[in-house]
């Protein structure tokens, strides 16, 4: 007789005597697949209708509700070994054990820790080359996106959610998926993408990658940039600053960028049009002080400044260059009634009179511009 029929036996019969020693009078119910009840044994609402047939609730009994839990335990691993000498699929074993997502979310359904070691177990068992990983079973059941969204959901379960997105990531390098790809695959809220743990892991994908594929390959900043764009990527590395938790890599990938920048030798005035911070088609009031992007420019600029000093500009410069003096004179008026920008937009006030000057404009000429302090 196998174990996973001992043990079945051994419920059973556990069962049966706390049944008959507690109902003397009872009827005698025949039991009907003994093992699928038992390993059925969290579910409340078929306990309970079950019981009432029988004329009793077995949960009212003074450690029968831990003893059931016991011996469904011992049952279940005991038809996990059963399923493991059988060699049993990790998809078969994900359709036997019943797995559903609970409010959606298949990671909050207790029961997936379980099946996760079993495909493991069954990986140990297999050549290298046949093993199946637990995230591919989850992709191709639920599509890589679904998958995603569940993961994500579930970051407060952090080692299963890294265990399976590892596994996704190993899987999607030996198909050669583009680090852009794998990005969006991974389906990041952009607000907080430096506070996901599982963007390290993006990274080292991007890095390994590129060994494996040098002549595909492209850097880290490359990759971000190509798949947030240049302006969100500054805005994501603005925010990231001003938050503890992600001050640190938020300045890490910002050196990164700049020095990328820097020996492709953009000038301050071609980072100021990757960021999307010049004039479109003229007319416009450009970006207002205050902006995070301008912010992130301004720090291109000055490193700028400090490795070629001959050069060298000014926020004045760019900003008169690319917007003129009706739109500077908008900005210069909107900033000082902020607190934060009132300082900035007095000294750019100052350099445009000055300019004004030197130009030797006439007060006809900038009278309707006029914003000299009204603040």
């Amino acid at each position: 007789m196998t174990l996973f029929r001992v043990a079945t036996l051994a419920a059973v019969t556990f069962l049966t005597i706390v049944t008959l020693s507690t109902v003397i009078n009872a009827e005698f119910v025949r039991v009907e697949s003994p093992i699928a009840r038992i390993l059925r044994s969290d579910n409340t609402a078929e306990r309970d209708q079950t019981n009432e047939r029988r004329g009793v609730n077995l949960d009212t009994i003074p450690g029968v509700t831990k003893l059931r839990g016991i011996i469904g335990s011992i049952v279940e691993k005991t038809q996990l070994q059963h399923w493991l000498s059988l060699r049993t699929s990790a998809d078969d074993v994900f359709t036997k054990m019943k797995l559903t997502p609970v409010k959606g979310n298949l990671l909050a359904n207790p029961k997936i820790k379980v099946w996760i070691k079993y495909v493991d177990e069954l990986n140990k068992k297999k050549p290298k080359a046949e093993r199946v990983s637990a995230a591919s079973v989850l992709a191709f059941r639920y599509g890589d996106e679904r998958v995603s969204t569940m993961l994500n959901a579930a970051l407060q379960d952090q080692t299963t959610t890294i265990k399976l997105q590892s596994q996704r990531l190993e899987d999607w390098m030996r198909l050669g998926m583009q680090p852009y790809d794998v990005f969006h695959l991974l389906k990041f809220e952009k607000h907080d993408i430096l506070l996901n743990p599982v963007f390290s892991f993006w990274l080292k994908y991007v890095d390994k990658f590129n060994v494996r594929y040098p002549m595909q390959g492209s850097t880290r900043m490359e990759e971000l940039s190509l798949a947030l764009g240049n302006r969100a990527m500054a805005k994501v590395l603005e925010a990231g600053r001003k938050d503890g938790r992600t001050k640190a890599i938020s300045a890490k990938l910002e050196s990164q960028l700049l020095m990328e920048w820097g020996a492709k030798g953009f000038t301050p005035d071609d980072v100021f049009g990757m960021l999307g911070l010049k004039n479109i088609a003229g007319g416009g009031t450009g970006p207002i002080l205050s902006d995070p992007v301008l912010k992130f420019w301004v720090r291109y600029m000055n490193e700028f400044n400090t490795k070629h000093p001959g050069k060298r500009t000014t926020i004045f410069d760019t900003l008169k260059k690319n917007y003129g003096d009706m739109a500077l004179v908008d900005m210069i008026v909107a900033a000082k009634k902020v607190p934060k920008t009132k300082a900035v937009a007095k000294s750019l006030e100052a350099q445009l009179l000055n300019k004004w000057l030197k130009d030797k404009k006439q007060p006809r000429e900038v009278e309707h511009w006029a914003f000299f302090d009204k603040s």
